[in-house]
């Protein structure tokens, strides 16, 4: 009898163990498209028992990977977060620079053909409009690409805005996940975390290790810790002077609040940040220096000469009172425009006819009076456009390697980790097969303790 009974309890734990490779194989396949899941399988244990016989049981379930390959997908998350945000801010400001009219360098050098057209005749009121028509499209043309910075760099701080919140809540779930795991071995829960880690290192660039308690430490550029085992820091933005106005990022732990905006050196705020304070930066002091020069060499000029009414010492352009601002507030003298007639083309004390002046203003072509003193104004309006170029196209092609890295790592976890439908659909046949025989197994036990019994 003894026997008999304990045959039973070796069929009842190869049934249950079977039982549970079905249902590990039916979540495998019920979370085939679930993103961040990771294959989970249930180890068949020897069960040792009597010299005659022995038995199987279910041991823990495990998932497939490694922390070393969830290491490379979270690197590989936060350098294609940074060149992708890069890339698109970039390009987005080189499409503003060049649509919506004439660039800035065409318009600078439509002005020194127009001077040149006027000296033929420098009594021809037509002329003369054209030529005030032509300087007014170049201020036309540097306070639009003025303001297509500007406006670039507002668009990255609404990002800048939101990605942080987003990064406080995955932050906040990592966090969540540690104290869960702290009592539980559910793989599941490894995968969720792993999963919030590496959106959280797409945004920050912030790199997760698993400590020997289990607990998982996330830490960002410049030593900012996001999250610590069961604590987790949020990133606030506020508007500050110190960063001409543009979003400061601080994180913040209880009381205690750290700047940290230039420390994050990786994943989608990395690169957003890169950006604005990088190359839109460069491109707004850039625009706003060839701005002031402009207007300051050519007021200069144009102040000494005299108008189709002998009045001398007019500006051209609206004078800027610094450097800082010039850019925006860049325009035509209000008296000039209204009146081309008052454009200086004439050299002081000499009759309409003259183009002594119109002569010394195209000189100001050839002259490096721009960038330092080192490029004329079609030079730098040329290298202001182009550096913004140069650095989108640069930074396509990085993230274009980065894309790829991405797709090298996620193919590696999809054969390291994946769910593969024919290989659950076997195993399920197999669990199936061997629960049917641990059920006969049972039942001949059972018809057995039967006869034993009714002939007693």
């Amino acid at each position: 009898m003894a026997g008999l009974f304990g045959l039973l309890d070796l069929g009842s734990g190869a049934l249950t163990a079977q039982r549970a490779g079905v249902a590990t194989s039916g979540r495998n396949l019920a979370n085939i498209n679930t993103e961040g899941y990771s294959r989970e399988s249930v180890s068949m244990l020897s069960q040792l028992g009597p010299p005659t016989y022995g038995g199987v049981r279910s041991g823990a379930i495990t998932r497939a990977g490694s922390e070393m390959l969830f290491r490379r997908e979270r690197s590989a998350a936060s350098t294609a977060g940074q060149s992708s945000a890069r890339s698109e801010a970039l390009l987005d400001v080189e499409r503003s620079l060049v649509v919506g009219g004439t660039d800035v360098m065409q318009a600078i050098a439509t002005l020194f053909g127009g001077l040149l057209d006027l000296t033929a005749a420098p009594g021809d009121t037509s002329l003369r409009g054209q030529v005030v028509n032509q300087a007014r499209s170049v201020a036309n043309a540097i306070r639009r690409s003025f303001d297509a910075v500007r406006e670039s760099q507002a668009d990255i701080d609404s990002r800048i805005a939101a990605l942080s919140k987003q990064a406080s809540t995955l932050a906040a779930e990592v966090a969540a996940f540690n104290r869960i795991a702290a009592s539980e071995s559910d793989p599941a829960i490894f995968d969720k975390r792993d999963l919030a880690a590496r959106k959280l290192a797409e945004i920050t660039g912030g790199q997760a290790r698993i400590d020997t308690d289990g607990m998982m430490r996330v830490v960002a550029g410049g030593g900012t810790v996001l999250v610590d085992g069961m604590r987790a820091v949020s990133l606030r933005t506020t508007a500050d002077p110190a960063y001409g106005g543009h979003l400061r990022i601080d994180a913040v732990d209880g009381t205690h609040v750290a700047d940290v905006t230039g420390l994050l050196d990786g994943g989608r705020l990395g690169g957003e940040i890169s950006a604005r304070d990088g190359e839109l930066e460069a491109t707004r002091v850039a625009l706003d220096q060839l701005a002031f020069d402009l207007a300051t060499q050519f007021n200069t000029t144009h102040a000494a000469g005299q108008g189709l009414d002998g009045v001398s010492g007019r500006n051209l352009f609206t004078a800027p009172a610094a450097v800082a601002g010039a850019a925006a507030g860049f325009d035509v003298d209000p008296t000039v425009l209204a009146n081309p007639s008052f454009l200086a083309a004439s050299a002081v004390g000499t009759g309409p006819g003259n183009s002594d002046n119109l002569i010394a203003l195209i000189d100001l072509r050839d002259l490096p009076l721009a960038g330092g003193g080192s490029r004329t104004f079609v030079e730098e309006a040329a290298r202001i456009l182009g550096s913004i170029g140069q650095a989108a196209s640069a930074a396509r092609a990085d993230h274009a390697v980065d894309a790829a890295r991405v797709e090298v790592v996620q193919g590696v976890r999809d054969a390291v980790t994946g769910v593969s439908t024919e290989e659950e659909l076997a195993r399920l046949t197999q669990f199936q097969y061997a629960s049917e025989a641990a059920t006969r197994f049972l039942s001949t036990v059972d018809e057995l303790l039967g006869d034993l019994i009714r002939n007693l």
